[in-house]
């Protein structure tokens, strides 16, 4: 029998024993086997965020963002079924391309026809196979085996509904499951890329340095086919030390942030405060997106709106949505007292109350009725509502009006 550092055996001439796992159990006890398969393999963690879309422009400084906040829609190209109980029905299926995702998420199941039709809806996700080769979802109240035919899948689809709560972070590394497409650029597998500009829920942006040498935003070109983000989750010395609990030196102001046994507590905490300050922030102006808030905002003064990059020079951005402007319903309004007004036909029409003429142009000859150009009798006026000042020649005259 084989003892603790008892090395080679002259009974076995010497030969060494091949077995890796009885060799170092009997050099160091048994067990240390599997003590250094562990330690090795925290150098080589890995985690799995499949792509989900890609933002080209979020707004006008903010491109070539990688964003996790839309659908996901698949096509299916097979789909199956196997009964569990006599009243609940396993549907597995698989679509174009993989996606490799987790199980849990909520699905939208739709266009399945034939016999397969019974399992179009709304779903969870029960099992999601290595690479997102195929997913499978459970379905109650129906006992039935089918296998869908191409033709009842020809129209067939997947939405995989974005929950996505959590991203890589700054300067985590990360590479690609295979060569990517991202226009003029490509991202290679075995290749080391960092996260920048990551909101830590739901975008993040490629860098290929990190930022202590210099943030080198890679840019989109083209939004890519389907792949996978895989980050490296080695544990080092210094992860181990990070997480010993601190020594506490303030007991009166800190010292019950987080106890033995409240770290979960701790964590949900920290999740609460980090979700109510993004709903608050969803609420706030800010210069790099759009604000939409349902509560009524009162002004006391002037609003001036600012286009300092000309954006609006061009009559055809003014249709665009990026285009700077306040608006009132669905009519431009500028910052000035003039209302906004909109082309009815040939006439101009306001929503306003109160109406305001900043300037009038009349840019054809003007027809006066019961007026003779070669009258110089005076006309007394009798009453009018509305007086426009009328500048002929450098004098001044006032068009005297009615309603």
């Amino acid at each position: 029998m084989a003892e603790q550092n008892q090395g080679f055996r002259q009974d076995l001439n010497f030969q060494e024993n091949v077995n890796d796992v009885q060799s170092l159990s009997n050099l160091g006890g048994v067990g240390l086997a599997g003590d250094l398969r562990v330690i090795q393999n925290n150098l080589r963690n890995t985690s799995y965020l499949p792509f989900n879309s890609v933002k080209l422009s979020t707004d006008l400084s903010n491109p070539d963002t990688f964003d996790f906040t839309t659908d996901k829609v698949l096509d299916i190209t097979s789909l199956e079924t196997k009964i569990l109980t006599a009243d609940s029905t396993e549907v597995k299926f698989s679509t174009t391309p993989d996606y490799n995702t987790y199980a849990g998420e909520e699905i939208t199941i739709e266009n399945v026809t034939g016999a397969g039709a019974g399992f179009n809806g709304d779903y969870f996700t029960t099992n999601v196979a290595t690479g997102g080769t195929f997913y499978s979802y459970v379905v109650t109240g129906v006992a039935t085996t089918i296998t869908a035919s191409t033709g009842e899948l020809s129209s067939a689809k997947v939405t995989f509904k974005s929950k996505t709560n959590f991203v890589f972070t700054k300067d985590d590394v990360v590479g690609v499951s295979k060569t990517v497409s991202v226009g003029s650029t490509s991202l290679f597998p075995n290749i080391d890329y960092f996260i920048t500009g990551s909101d830590t829920t739901s975008k993040f942006k490629l860098s290929t340095t990190n930022s202590t040498v210099g943030v080198n935003t890679i840019s989109i070109g083209s939004t890519p086919g389907q792949f996978d983000f895989i980050r490296k989750d080695a544990v080092l010395q210094e992860n181990l030390i990070a997480f010993k609990k601190p020594d506490i030196q303030d007991d009166e102001e800190f010292g019950s942030y987080i106890s033995d046994d409240d770290i979960n507590a701790a964590l949900d905490r920290t999740q609460a405060a980090g979700e109510s300050a993004e709903y608050t922030i969803d609420g706030k102006y800010k210069g790099t997106e759009d604000t939409t808030i349902d509560e009524n905002v009162k002004i006391e003064g002037t609003i001036n709106l600012f286009d300092p990059i000309s954006y609006n020079s061009s009559s055809a951005s003014l249709s665009n949505p990026k285009s700077p402007g306040i608006f009132i319903g669905n009519t431009r309004a500028f910052s000035s007292d003039n209302n906004p007004w909109t082309i009815d036909g040939t006439n101009l029409k306001t929503d306003s109350h109160e109406v305001s003429i900043g300037e009038l142009l009349f840019v054809s000859d003007i027809t006066i009725s019961g007026v003779s150009i070669a009258s110089s009798t005076g006309i007394g006026v009798t009453s009018f509502t509305h007086k426009i000042p009328v500048t002929v020649n450098g004098e001044t005259y006032f068009l005297l009006m009615t309603t």
